[in-house]
């Protein structure tokens, strides 16, 4: 059974073959010589290795895709962020001069002012705490500035005085207080910086002489 089936595969193969080859020579074409196979062969070749190519370059410009959206949404991440993390920036510093208000009403109680007046301070200074604390739950932090080195990064100087108290470059009185929000400057603190007094500045320069 599969002896026959063979042989009519192989009888139908050389029938379809003959047929080929007598309309070959009907159109006049000849069997390829093995010049013409090795030319064919050759372009094939040249077909393969220019769809490598291609298929290379496609998948190149795929990681650069990839590349660019990981990038992308890194960038909407971090923009996101950032709009929950600053978004009350505004907000934030219309009401610090709310809390320069209460600081100056505390700055100008003297300790000899009358015992209603030390029980209105009691008050506006709970009140300045509670409202310090409210806002620190937002973000907001007090700059560093009393007795500290000026830093023009973080400090705005008013004023540069001459004392004896204090070294030089260090910060001497802080008129208005400034804040973080996190780790962003929302405004710097007004501050006056002390300098070399002259007497110290003449003994410096007999020393060095």
């Amino acid at each position: 059974m599969t002896k026959k089936q063979k042989t009519k595969v192989d009888q139908l193969r050389e029938a379809l073959k003959a047929k080929k080859e007598v309309a070959a020579r009907e159109e006049g074409r000849e069997k390829p010589e093995p010049e013409e196979k090795g030319a064919r062969a050759e372009d094939l070749g040249e077909q393969i290795r220019a769809a490598e190519e291609e298929a290379k370059s496609h998948y190149d410009k795929l990681l650069r895709v990839m590349a660019e959206f990981e990038n992308f949404k890194k960038r909407m991440n971090n923009e996101r962020d950032g709009l929950v993390r600053y978004g009350n920036e505004k907000l934030l510093s219309a009401l610090l001069p709310a809390l320069d208000d209460l600081d100056r009403v505390l700055d100008h109680i003297s300790p000899e002012a009358s015992e209603e007046a030390k029980k209105i301070a009691d008050g506006v200074e709970l009140v300045r705490k509670s409202l310090h604390k409210t806002l620190e739950k937002f973000g907001l932090k007090e700059v560093l500035a009393q007795g500290q080195k000026f830093d023009p990064s973080h400090h705005e100087a008013v004023a540069v005085v001459e004392s004896q108290a204090h070294k030089p470059g260090m910060v001497m009185t802080v008129h208005r207080k400034g804040y973080h929000l996190f780790d962003r400057l929302l405004r710097p603190a007004m501050v006056t910086v002390a300098k070399e007094t002259e007497k110290r500045e003449a003994k410096s320069s007999e020393e060095q002489q």
